[in-house]
């Protein structure tokens, strides 16, 4: 049944109009979660010389770690906070420097003591030992006590030994870790002044 517009009230429309907007409102089910925003990953500061690293670990914290990791595998990730670095093999380069120069030291005192003993009469019979490493070896088919060639074939083997063991540690570098804070830089910059001239070499080791 159509009602004529003439008799539609104002009060009528002034309800009626809230609830048809009400009927026509989009329906939101409760269950139904808002969509996640994803966030960025923060960056913060890392402590000293490191830039920036993606979780928060405090100073402190960065700096407890053992200074240099010697027996790393590097197939693996490098930890945060640690930097590879390539280093002189130093036990090699002590060990074998102390080793020959002992040796050595006590194979030249013998010939030393050949010299004195000879006094320009005659030969030194001991004067072989004054060669590094060959010496020794030398000096075994010159002797025939076996005592001697016992001694001889052992300063020979210890000097060989430790001149290998110096060679290597010299010709090869070792890889290990070193924690930020604790990697050196260096710096090269020309200097000049009170009449002299050339380049400053500065860093932190």
């Amino acid at each position: 049944m159509a009602i004529p517009a003439g008799m539609v009230s104002p009060r009528l429309l002034v309800i009626a109009l809230p609830l048809v907007a009400l009927l026509h409102a989009p329906v939101r089910a409760d269950d139904d979660p808002p969509m996640p925003q994803r966030q960025p990953l923060p960056v913060y500061p890392a402590p000293l010389s490191q830039t920036t690293q993606s979780t928060y670990v405090p100073q402190s914290v960065a700096m407890s770690g053992p200074e240099v990791i010697t027996d790393f595998d590097f197939s693996r990730p490098v930890p945060l906070g640690y930097t590879p670095v390539e280093r002189p093999r130093k036990h090699l380069l002590v060990g074998g420097g102390v080793t020959f120069g002992v040796v050595y030291g006590l194979s030249a005192f013998v010939a030393a003591i050949g010299e004195d003993a000879a006094r320009g009469e005659r030969t030194n019979e001991v004067a072989s030992l004054w060669i590094p490493v060959a010496g020794p070896f030398l000096q075994m088919g010159k002797t025939d006590s076996a005592t001697g060639r016992l001694f001889f074939a052992s300063v020979g083997v210890t000097q060989l030994a430790g001149a290998a063991m110096l060679y290597y540690g010299l010709t090869t570098r070792q890889r290990v870790l070193v924690r930020n804070d604790l990697v050196g830089s260096l710096t090269v910059a020309p200097l000049a002044g009170n009449g002299a001239s050339g380049m400053a070499l500065t860093g932190r080791f």
